[in-house]
């Protein structure tokens, strides 16, 4: 009976991980712009967004790339002698492929989130009077990426392009997606719980 229930799990566990694959190209969407003010670079999987950013800005589509803070350390710098951030790794990187420092706003971290990086690329449009920005993000992330940036920026004049930055095809954060993008529409769709700032 047991190893049946094991081949059992096993099984549906098989099914599942097919069906969320087979469904992953429906949370990919594409909205770029010829031109745009600001690239924002969203926090987390940074190594594979960086290579898009940097594509676009010697494009000359953007004049600043804007790029949001998770709070998540990742790993020692001999040149620091600390553990850097992901956004400072971001910028060591960028820099690295010939982005201009002063060309990289870090903006600070409030907390970790999607809806906490639009909240925090608001202020940032509102400070800078900023009317166009390009989000760049993991193609499985760009769907919740751009529907939350025009949920929380709906009533600024601002113009939202996006496009997505190539992904591992199989992994964990992808996986999790379809699940994400419920909770958001549920959460701050439905229920319109946006949070709110102090």
């Amino acid at each position: 009976m047991y190893l049946y229930l094991k081949h059992v799990v096993f099984g549906a566990g098989i099914i599942c991980l097919l069906f969320l694959t087979a469904i992953r190209p429906l949370f990919v969407v594409s909205s770029p712009l010829p031109s745009a003010k600001t690239i924002v670079l969203l926090a987390g999987s940074y190594e594979d967004r960086i290579p898009t950013v940097v594509g676009l800005f010697h494009k000359g589509v953007a004049e600043k790339i804007v790029v949001t803070d998770d709070n998540v350390r990742r790993g020692w710098s001999q040149k620091y002698q600390r553990n850097l951030y992901s956004s400072e790794r971001t910028y060591e990187a960028l820099v690295a492929l010939g982005v201009p420092g002063q060309a990289i706003v870090n903006l600070p971290f409030s907390q970790s989130g999607t809806v906490f990086d639009a909240l925090a690329v608001r202020d940032y449009l509102v400070k800078e009077r900023v009317g166009e920005i390009m989000l760049v993000t993991s193609d499985y992330h760009t769907r919740r990426t751009l529907w939350i940036f025009k949920r929380v920026l709906k009533d600024l004049p601002v113009t939202i392009g996006i496009t997505p930055a190539p992904s591992p095809f199989f992994s964990l954060s992808a996986l999790k997606e379809p699940f994400k993008l419920l909770y958001y529409r549920l959460r701050y769709g439905l229920l319109n719980d946006l949070p709110v700032k102090p």
